[in-house]
C-alpha cells in the first residue's frame, strides 16, 4: 500500500494512501477508525500556516511511512464495508 502516516499521537493516528487510483484517509482515534476521502478529511481537519495549532502539530507528528501494522489495521476497516457491497475485502 503506498501512503504515509500524516499524525501520530498518544490518542490518534491518520494515514493517507492511494487504493484504486483514489486517494483515502484512515483517521484512527483512541482505536476506532474509519475511512474518509482524502478532499473532505483535509477541509475538516488542515490548518492554515497562519494557525499556531497547525504549525505545532506539523513539526511534532511530521509525515512517515505507513508501517505493516497500520496497512493491516487500514485494511481491516474496508473490510466490512466491502463484504456488504460484494467487494474482495482486499485489493491493489
Amino acid at each position: 500500500m503506498q501512503g504515509q502516516l500524516l499524525r501520530h499521537s498518544e490518542r490518534r493516528e491518520v494515514a493517507i494512501f492511494l487504493r484504486d487510483g483514489a486517494l483515502w484517509v484512515a483517521d484512527f482515534v483512541d482505536g476506532h477508525g474509519q475511512l474518509i476521502d482524502a478532499a473532505t478529511w483535509i477541509r475538516f481537519n488542515c490548518g492554515t500556516q497562519a494557525t499556531p495549532q497547525a504549525l505545532r502539530r506539523m513539526v511534532l507528528e511530521s509525515a512517515v511511512p505507513l508501517s505493516a501494522d497500520l496497512v493491516d489495521r487500514i485494511e481491516r476497516l474496508r473490510a466490512p464495508a466491502a463484504m456488504q457491497h460484494g467487494e474482495p475485502a482486499v485489493s491493489d
